[in-house]
């Protein structure tokens, strides 16, 4: 039975405290299914202990009994083919394509509101000064690590992708220094390399940055949070996207010419290859 059907079930039973707390639980309850016991009280203006009695009220243990079981119908929401599925049927009425673009604006109109101007700006800061910059990113925030390092080599920054988090990283890790950064994405699972990463970076007094889409990421120097959509629907990479975007073109207006003049750079070696391979074509 889902958590829903059985306060739904206990209705009756709850006092207004218990309701202010279900309320905070189940509006995003990606967000409460990783919410301690005292945070979740704090946000509904009620005493620690209530989390506890309202747990067992619904039939749980404890708290975190109550809570894990919200964290697996979660998780068991975003599986793929029913993520698929659900956007597939919301899409009645309209096209797919139009379906996808509502939902990206969707997605994006709530940007600026979890992202501020001084965390851009403090990131954009961190890039600029890194004598490296190594993105790490797994599963889908690999294509974006490796777009995200690409661009920031075209603006001639010292950048590199480590996409496999096993001796890659080791490889990329085994000189990092003060004077480096580390750029972590996290979407959707917990990933454990990155973890360990941010561990190794904090022992090396390394700077780090994490963009990412969960409520319980380790711990940064910045953390950006951002949501890609709606809970058991289909995600996409457009929203960490819009942010990577935004610190290339922070940096090339904060660096004094030093972006621009890489672009410029590159422009120039690109017809010199181009060039090159137009002489092979007419031998």
């Amino acid at each position: 039975m889902l958590i829903e059907d059985i306060i739904a079930e206990r209705q009756a039973d709850l006092t207004a405290s218990d309701r202010r707390l279900v309320d905070v639980l189940l509006t995003d309850k990606t967000e409460g299914s990783f919410l301690a016991a005292h945070e979740i009280a704090e946000r509904a203006g009620v005493h620690p202990s209530t989390a506890g009695r309202l747990a067992r009220k619904l039939g749980f243990k404890s708290y975190r009994h109550m809570r894990d079981e919200l964290r697996n119908a979660v998780l068991s929401d975003l599986d793929a083919s029913r993520r698929i599925r659900k956007r597939v049927d919301r899409a009645v009425g309209q096209t797919l394509l139009q379906s996808v673009v509502e939902g990206e604006i969707q997605a994006l109109s709530g940007l600026v509101t979890q992202v501020d101007q001084p965390t851009i700006d403090a990131s954009t800061e961190w890039l600029r000064e890194a004598r490296r910059i190594v993105v790490m990113g797994e599963s889908h925030a690999s294509s974006l690590a490796e777009i995200f390092v690409r661009r920031l080599k075209r603006s001639g920054y010292r950048a590199v992708a480590v996409p496999h988090l096993d001796w890659e990283a080791a490889d990329e890790l085994i000189s990092l220094t003060s004077e480096d950064l580390l750029f972590g994405m996290i979407f959707r699972h917990r990933s454990t390399g990155i973890e360990r990463a941010f561990r190794i970076a904090s022992e090396t007094k390394a700077r780090t940055i994490l963009l990412t889409d969960r409520v319980a990421a380790p711990r940064a120097g910045i953390t950006m949070t951002v949501r890609r959509g709606e809970v058991g629907e289909f995600h996409s990479l457009t929203v960490p996207m819009a942010i990577c975007n935004t610190l290339i073109l922070e940096l090339s207006t904060a660096d004094r010419g030093h972006s621009l003049e890489a672009l410029a750079k590159l422009e120039h070696l690109r017809c010199t290859f181009e060039g090159t391979r137009n002489v092979r074509r007419k031998r």
